[in-house]
């Protein structure tokens, strides 16, 4: 395995990677982006939390402490619409898919009960809450689902069948047979501290199967992917001995990667527990074109490939979980991987984010930058390019948009001075980006619900080794020792932060947390007087904001853009015809092979969902005519 080059002969490499652009989104208080996915019609929709009301280049106004924010972009970053949904407490979006029928699913973890926007009541303590829009960002459905603890959703995987597996870790047990349904869906009791919940729903958010995986102490779901044969691979993190459903003793005296692999239904198939003899925390699995899988996150644990502190870990598995190589990298003291991606050619890019030292990659600084590094299908790194402020940058999603380059997203800001100075300024009760001229509810709500967010976020970037010890059960420690897992293991096996917990407060209900005021276009809003804007961030709304950046990867071939294509094609149920060209109005139809005409629509969007539901096996021509162009595409109906 080739040894990683050294950070001083990065530039070499640099040339083959350029910022196209970047876009800063955010009100005047704090937002939180946690979720970025590319659109078919070479676009993206970005989402996570949002603590503002009007002001900055956010329209809506808030509806409790934290709400629910999106964004729909073109393909230039230019924005075609935002939504903001909440209930009066806490709603925390964790996960934004792109659905069969050309709209969105948002899945997050809200603690509000009925009320604003939030159309259904909360079961208790945190819950799982869901929120279905067609393609032009309007309401469909909303469901919640949660027992009458902590249910705090992690993410989402649409299926091929058309419905949603909703995943996420629970402390929740079933409610007593004298409670009400109000009282909780959970239906399984709880294993131990904390344990994987997964729920599969159909394409109307209704229960299908639910399925609780755990140990003794905390087992905490990162991630999940469906899996060509159509189960489930799943990957967390757990610091149980074996005890319920985990059947293999950890490596060390934190915690391993716990990989899980499902049938369609739920059932394990198979399991592999990863780890060194510190903490190792999942965040990423992915499988991949060899049909085996990839695994990776962050670790302190020192063995065979570790470099120093906290490092970025993969491991790549075989069909069945065999470890067949891993491989660490090391930016900086404390390294936070938080995505994965594969390209056609089997590369991976990973994302992370971590302090740059002093004198690296011409001499930036920030407390934290964005950070893409390349690797081979071998794990051999190709290239790294780091982005961000004099500030704080926490990247939390990288996509590869159709085009063929990359999205960088996370949330950034570039006035925060560092630690020391953060606790200084809470010991004071100032709170970065508040107003003095707000209201002291104001104030009170916005101070409360961003304490409980920084801190959180300050904990994960600055000390993720004693953040991570200290979430561990008090008997932990005595486990493992009766154990003998006091030495490190032969090899490392595991990987992330503790980004589940990133955004997940305890109950904060009550004041608004946003400053009054109209919204103002982004065009029209320059930065903050004073804020320390520089290196690759041009603008700042507030004390944190949603920070999206596009760079190019010049060795990957620019994808030309069809005049008129379906996705998915072939189809079961619906497709979504994209328009390559801008318009204003238009006009669809579907025809069958014998050109009988099926259906006709108008169209003022770029991405047009047609239903093909209904219709017999066979093949179908959609044509599209616009004040501004024409055309059709085929599209082969099949029943699997």
């Amino acid at each position: 395995m080739r040894k990683l080059l050294p950070l001083l002969l990065l530039p070499l490499g640099l040339s083959a990677q350029e910022i196209l652009w970047e876009k800063s989104l955010g009100g005047r208080h704090a937002e939180y982006l946690t979720d970025l996915q590319p659109t078919a019609d070479y676009g993206f929709i970005i989402g996570g939390s949002s603590l503002s009301m009007k002001s900055g280049n956010k329209t809506d106004p808030g509806s409790g402490d934290l709400d629910y924010w999106i964004w729909k972009m073109d393909e230039h970053g230019s924005a075609e619409w935002q939504k903001s949904f909440g209930g009066g407490a806490s709603d925390l979006l964790q996960s934004i898919k792109t659905t069969h029928d050309g709209g969105f699913l948002l899945a997050g973890t809200s603690n509000s009960s009925k009320g604003y926007q939030k159309a259904v009541e909360g079961h208790g303590g945190n819950d799982y809450w869901v929120i279905k829009l067609n393609a032009k960002g309007d309401q469909m459905w909303q469901k919640c689902f949660g027992g009458i603890g902590q249910d705090d959703l992690q993410t989402v995987v649409v299926t091929r069948d058309g419905g949603y597996l909703l995943a996420g870790t629970s402390n929740s047990s079933a409610p007593a047979k004298n409670q009400t349904a109000v009282e909780g869906t959970k239906k399984e009791k709880t294993r131990g501290n904390t344990d994987y919940w997964i729920i599969k729903i159909d394409a109307d958010g209704n229960e299908q199967w639910q399925k609780t995986y755990g140990g003794q102490y905390a087992d905490q779901l990162r991630d999940v992917e469906q899996t060509k044969d159509g189960g489930f691979i799943v990957a967390g993190y757990s610091n149980s001995p074996t005890s319920g459903e985990k059947l293999q003793e950890n490596f060390g005296q934190g915690g391993d990667f716990w990989i899980l692999k499902l049938d369609d239904k739920g059932n394990i198939e198979w399991q592999q527990a990863i780890g060194g003899a510190h903490d190792d925390q999942p965040y990423a699995i992915r499988q991949t074109a060899d049909l085996g899988y990839m695994v990776a996150g962050s670790s302190n644990s020192q063995t065979r490939t570790s470099k120093k502190g906290t490092d970025l870990w993969v491991v790549k598995l075989g069909e069945t979980g065999e470890t067949l190589w891993e491989e660490a990298y090391d930016i900086g003291s404390v390294d936070i991987l938080t995505s994965l991606i594969e390209n056609q050619d089997g590369s991976l890019l990973i994302g992370a984010y971590s302090p740059i030292s002093s004198g690296d990659e011409q001499g930036k600084e920030g407390l934290n930058d964005y950070m893409a590094i390349k690797i081979s299908e071998k794990g051999e790194e190709l290239w790294r390019k780091s982005i961000g402020s004099e500030g704080e940058d926490i990247l939390r999603k990288v996509v590869m948009s159709r085009d063929g380059g990359y999205l960088m997203a996370g949330t950034s800001n570039p006035e925060f001075k560092g630690f020391a100075h953060r606790r200084q300024q809470k010991k004071k009760g100032l709170v970065d980006g508040l107003n003095p001229l707000d209201s002291s509810q104001q104030l009170a709500g916005a101070q409360k619900a961003q304490q409980e967010l920084d801190t959180m976020v300050n904990d994960t970037a600055s000390q993720v080794n004693e953040a991570v010890a200290g979430q561990l059960d008090s008997a932990t420690k005595g486990i493992n020792d009766a154990l003998g897992n006091n030495n490190d293991s032969g090899f490392k096996l595991g990987a992330n932060s503790p980004v589940g917990n990133l955004l997940n407060p305890t109950n904060s209900g009550g004041g608004n947390g946003g400053s009054q005021g109209g919204a103002v276009p982004m065009e029209n809003l320059g930065p903050k007087p004073g804020a320390k804007i520089s290196r690759d961030k041009k603008q700042n709304y507030g004390g944190k904001d949603f920070w999206v950046v596009k760079i190019k990867d010049k060795e990957k071939p620019v994808k030309e853009k069809l005049k008129i294509e379906a996705i998915p094609n072939p189809v079961m149920s619906y497709t979504n015809v994209i328009v390559g060209f801008d318009f204003d109005t238009g006009t669809a139809r579907l025809y069958d092979i014998g050109g009988r005409e099926l259906q006709k629509f108008a169209i003022d969007s770029r991405t047009v969902p047609v239903n093909l539901s209904g219709y017999p096996v066979g093949v179908y021509i959609v044509n599209i005519q616009t004040n501004k162009g024409e055309g059709s595409v085929k599209v082969i109906k099949n029943d699997n």
